[in-house]
């Protein structure tokens, strides 16, 4: 698998993490633990692509 395929994995991973969180967090509040679970998981994804795609980061 190519680095544009994988860094299109994560981006869409993203997304998905994203509009899950925000799902969460209108069920069962911003505040909650459910909703914070997602958006630490959302926080890692973000990371990853940072280290590993973002021009930035080279």
């Amino acid at each position: 698998m190519n680095h544009d395929n994988l860094e299109k994995i994560v981006l869409k991973r993203i997304d998905e993490m994203r509009k899950e969180m925000f799902l969460t967090a209108n069920h069962h509040g911003v505040g909650s633990t459910q909703t914070l679970k997602c958006s630490q998981k959302l926080d890692r994804l973000i990371n990853i692509h940072l280290r590993y795609f973002s021009n930035a980061a080279a």
